[in-house]
């Protein structure tokens, strides 16, 4: 079984420079990586891995040494908060090429997490075709702003269209001449507040080749978003 998820490097505190990351999801506990649970993290460019060691596992001391020499270390998963945290900072993740910021795809089996960091500085991770967040309103798409989406095999391309609330006539047209679909972002109140959405049409969907749950990377800039499945081989993995 294989979960994928995101991951981001913050700030270790407000006072110093270095970095952290707190990989924190339930899916770890299905992975085997529970409270107490002794985990190796070995740093890789632009990357990591972490790796359980609860069973099966040489002498201690070996083990340490080993981990040690490859620049990483054991830890152990701490119960202070809900849910299993893994949690590095320091030299180690440094060695890693990582820094605050930076966003990784992370994934998951049982005993095995390897992360990789995600090129783009504006992507987002979607799992599926209900494009939903705060983050939309950084890009322009804010609640009533009009977009026309365009779909090839691979590829949709979600593009802002200035003003077209006031030019909707002239937009419909333009967009049955060039195949796009016409589309309004709305909003929803949730827990953590209001937030923009639209949904990807179907027929969108399968001219691409995406289903409506699959894994997709929104490369972001303002007044657009393509949504494409992420590489695997050139993320490193």
């Amino acid at each position: 079984m294989k979960n994928i998820c995101i991951a981001n490097v913050m700030k270790k505190d407000k006072s110093k420079n270095s970095s952290r990351l707190d990989f924190e999801t339930e899916c770890l506990h299905d992975m085997g990586f529970i409270f107490d649970a002794l985990v190796q993290f070995l740093p890789e460019p632009n990357g990591a891995v972490f790796t359980l060691c609860n069973e099966n596992i040489e002498k201690y001391s070996e083990l340490y040494r080993k981990t040690k020499e490859k620049g990483g270390l054991l830890l152990k998963i701490t119960n202070d908060k809900k849910h299993p945290v893994l949690k590095v900072s320091g030299t180690r993740l440094y060695n890693t090429g990582l820094v605050c910021g930076d966003k990784l795809i992370a994934l998951c089996e049982y005993g095995f997490i390897r992360m990789r960091k995600i090129p783009n500085g504006g992507t987002v991770m979607l799992t599926t075709s209900h494009v939903v967040g705060k983050w939309l309103c950084e890009y322009g798409f804010v609640s009533g702003a009009v977009l026309t989406i365009a779909s090839e095999y691979g590829l949709i391309t979600c593009t802002l269209q200035e003003n077209g609330a006031e030019k909707t006539a002239e937009l419909v047209k333009y967009a049955r001449q060039n195949h796009l679909k016409l589309l309004q972002v709305n909003k929803q109140k949730q827990n953590s507040g209001i937030m923009n959405w639209f949904d990807i049409p179907q027929s969108c969907l399968e001219k691409a080749g995406f289903a409506f749950d699959d894994l997709l990377f929104a490369v972001c800039e303002y007044g657009s978003i393509k949504l494409q499945k992420p590489d695997f081989k050139a993320l490193g993995f």
